[in-house]
């Protein structure tokens, strides 16, 4: 499961994926929308709504590194994804109803593809091992410690390496899609929320 990448400019950009390498796969809990699973036009609503001092140039940079990144799953011999989202990623009208729309077909979409797992934790479920916070777990195939876990806060980015956090943590991902809806009901479940949000938008 993949990710990092180099600081653009002074403002401390998010590790990338794009460093994962072939074979590898990505393992992600959130509490927001994926990076990798965003349009451009919400990418740049959250950098927004998260970073409120933040310059119209400094947005830009952050903006384009989001959709760069997003390579490692567009390219010939992408890097597996099985994302585990929260139901209220998908419900907060992040940027407004036309762009949620937006992001949530550009999320069916990509659901749909043979590398792409997408699982949605439903407000049903109760407490559940994410609560606490988002973390990706990054497989690199090559590498002699093939697993290491990100975690991203307002503190900034944390790399664990050490086999017990990673045992944690894997362990809390199994229990997440355990609780969460399966693939085929999220999709279902995505296509309902959109929908909604249509017809709020019409006045219905």
């Amino acid at each position: 499961m993949p990710l990092r990448t180099g600081v653009l400019t002074s403002v401390p950009l998010r590790p990338g994926p794009r460093a994962v390498e072939h074979g590898g796969s990505v393992r992600t809990e959130e509490l927001r929308i994926l990076g990798l699973l965003q349009t451009e036009a919400h990418a740049g609503a959250v950098v927004q709504g998260t970073l409120p001092l933040a310059s119209p140039s400094e947005v830009e940079v952050r903006v384009r590194a989001r959709i760069e990144r997003q390579t490692v799953i567009t390219r010939t011999d992408p890097v597996r994804l099985r994302a585990a989202m929260d139901e209220a990623a998908l419900c907060r009208p992040v940027g407004g109803a036309d762009v949620m729309r937006e992001q949530l077909d550009h999320i069916a979409e990509k659901a749909r593809e043979p590398h792409i797992r997408v699982q949605m934790i439903a407000f049903t479920a109760g407490a559940h091992p994410g609560m606490p916070g988002s973390f990706v777990l990054m497989n690199f195939s090559h590498r002699a410690e093939p697993e290491i876990i990100w975690v991203d806060s307002h503190a900034g980015d944390l790399f664990l390496e050490k086999q017990v956090e990673i045992a944690r943590l894997r362990t809390a991902f199994d229990e997440l899609i355990a609780q969460a809806l399966s693939p085929a009901q999220t999709l279902a479940k995505i296509t309902t929320l959109r929908n909604r949000i249509g017809a709020s938008a019409d006045g219905g």
